[in-house]
């Protein structure tokens, strides 16, 4: 999807902040900072594949942010800044996922991330978002949804209802507070 596409869609939806999370990239950020309209904030954000699955990092670290490579180690914890949180994206699909993960693998994971996507816009399967809901309470995870796509008719699908969010700094303390609420709207409110 190109990047007027992108913002004449959220322009249109009356979306009023954004994240971009691009697998180790954060060049469609910077475009998108340049050119969005006013009263859109833009989050920034990097997708991450690792061989412990895929993360979602937001961080108010723009440096950190841009040193992240799209395929790495998972981070831990104490090598991040303190104004960073990372999310488990479609933990049920793509690298290492799967509907069968062991408790072996959920306890090694899911206590280095602070959320984990209950909806995706591109996975949209109900048992996953069963399994992923039950980690995150197992777990005391934030839920979010994303809507995780590339072309324009596929836009939120989904997303994270997070309340009074100033910044970067506002989403990662959001998330790390757990006040975030994922949405899977029904068709007829689309």
């Amino acid at each position: 999807m190109s990047i007027d596409s992108y913002l004449d869609a959220i322009q249109e939806l009356k979306v009023t902040v954004v994240c971009v999370t691009n697998h180790g990239d954060m060049n469609d950020y910077d475009e998108i900072v340049r050119r969005v309209p006013a009263g859109i904030s833009v989050i920034p954000g990097v997708e991450i594949s690792s061989v412990e699955g895929d993360f979602l990092i937001f961080s108010a670290d723009l440096d950190y942010l841009r040193s992240l490579e799209s395929t790495q180690l998972l981070p831990d914890r104490n090598s991040r800044p303190v104004e960073t949180a990372v999310v488990w994206a479609h933990p049920f699909a793509g690298v290492a996922g799967g509907l069968k993960m062991g408790e072996e693998y959920l306890s090694r994971v899911a206590p280095r991330v602070d959320g984990i996507e209950i909806y995706n816009g591109n996975w949209p399967d109900e048992e996953a978002s069963r399994l992923a809901r039950r980690i995150a309470d197992t777990y005391g995870l934030a839920e979010l949804g994303g809507s995780d796509t590339h072309r324009r008719e596929r836009l939120y699908r989904c997303w994270t209802e997070v309340c009074d969010v100033d910044g970067p700094a506002g989403l990662v303390l959001a998330i790390k507070n757990r006040r975030t609420k994922a949405i899977l709207p029904t068709r007829s409110s689309l």
